[in-house]
């Protein structure tokens, strides 16, 4: 099965999409190492102020009081710098430990700062005992602030280390994306000189998408001889009915030709439920539109049919039977690919298909009867899918 142009493009933007989201997540990692940062500087200025508080001189009271309640005010800001959340903290798997450390925390420096203001509002006789108690406060608080750091420096270290993972996810992601979709890309930009140098005389290019294999194989096509009667034409897929296959093989077939014949014939899966589900309208929209995908597989020395049992035969001619399989299977692929629009919404279709070599001594009409068996195997398989006939055994494959 050729890749689809339209597929390519809907997982390129996919591709994209997903390479916005890592670099998101990078984005609001290097974000919280940059928090966390802030959270240890903070943390180190707390170790600044304490010194400075616990030895500050008390000679002259009033400069002791502004000079204690400035560091008092500048401690209280780094507390809450250093515990303020950040965006992933609520999904990491030790929050309740940052919650317990930094009630511990602000418990600790609350304790310090009354101690700071007992001391520096003590008498000069009670000023020792308070100093005593302060330098007490001290000591637990510098322990909370030591548990705090090292908590910190653990989330950095696998802040970076999950940036580190995500930069190399994304760097190998990245190529990958880049060589896959530069060889896609090659191969359309490939199809489309391609499809642009199409010879006239039907020559066959081998192209790597489905769209540009439509606009090839329509391109090479020469306009075949057309039924203009009615009466030889199906109703409501506008393709040749029985008696107009049989009117333009006759054709044909005086026509030189080195190509061997096959007879494709395609059946609708699950076409009585269908049926009696839509209607008349709808149906032959799907058969127009089954009709129009046959079609575009149709070389000059081909006839296309629609039965009156609403099969449709496919007599190609090709050098081969691989490529003559190869082009059943396309239209069954293509066919369950596309969506139908009907009165009742979008619909998927499938087809089964069967495909043998016409032996030149056989009959047309022959031919299409043993398609008939061999298509029974591929609806016995679950349909949507093309069986063959090996014409040595007269075994189905």
């Amino acid at each position: 099965m050729l890749p689809s142009i339209q597929k390519i493009f809907f997982n390129l933007k996919l591709s994209f999409f997903i390479l916005l989201i890592g670099i998101t997540f990078l984005g609001v990692q290097l974000i919280n190492i940059t928090r966390y940062s802030d959270r240890l500087a903070a943390l180190k200025s707390q170790h600044t102020l304490i010194e400075s508080i616990t030895t500050q001189d008390l000679s002259d009271v009033p400069m002791a009081t502004i000079v204690l309640n400035g560091h008092i005010a500048k401690l209280s800001l780094a507390v809450k710098l250093s515990t303020r959340d950040t965006v992933l903290d609520s999904f990491l798997p030790f929050t309740h430990e940052h919650i317990t450390l930094s009630d511990t925390l602000h418990v600790s420096s609350s304790e310090f700062q009354d101690a700071a203001l007992f001391w520096l509002e003590s008498t000069p006789r009670g000023r020792t005992t308070m100093h005593t108690q302060m330098i007490h406060a001290r000591d637990t608080y510098l322990m909370d602030i030591a548990h705090m750091i090292d908590y910190q420096i653990l989330l950095i270290n696998q802040s970076i280390e999950i940036a580190k993972m995500t930069v190399m996810g994304l760097f190998i992601l990245g190529l990958l994306l880049f060589l896959l979709y530069r060889f896609r890309l090659n191969q359309i930009y490939r199809d489309i000189n391609k499809a642009c140098s199409v010879d006239i005389d039907g020559t066959k290019a081998e192209v790597s998408t489905q769209e540009i294999d439509f606009i090839v194989k329509r391109l090479a096509r020469k306009a075949p001889v057309a039924n203009t009667s009615q009466s030889l034409l199906h109703p409501q897929s506008g393709l040749n009915n029985e008696k107009g296959m049989f009117t333009m093989y006759n054709a044909k077939k005086a026509t030189k030709n080195s190509y061997s014949l096959f007879i494709a014939l395609f059946e609708i899966d699950q076409h009585t439920n269908l049926s009696n589900s839509l209607s008349k309208e709808d149906m032959g929209a799907l058969y127009k539109k089954i009709g129009d995908i046959i079609s575009m597989y149709e070389q000059p020395m081909d006839v296309i049919a629609q039965l009156d049992n609403h099969n449709f035969v496919f007599v190609m001619s090709r050098n081969s039977k691989d490529t003559a399989l190869s082009d059943a299977e396309k239209i069954v692929h293509s066919v369950y690919d596309s969506a139908f629009s009907t009165s009742k919404g979008p619909i998927k279709v499938s087809l089964s298909g069967g495909i043998l070599l016409k032996a030149p001594a056989s009959a047309l009409e022959s031919s299409i009867l043993d398609a008939h068996k061999v298509i029974e195997k591929a609806k016995e398989s679950g349909g949507n899918r093309v069986a063959q006939l090996r014409e040595k055994s007269d075994h189905f494959r």
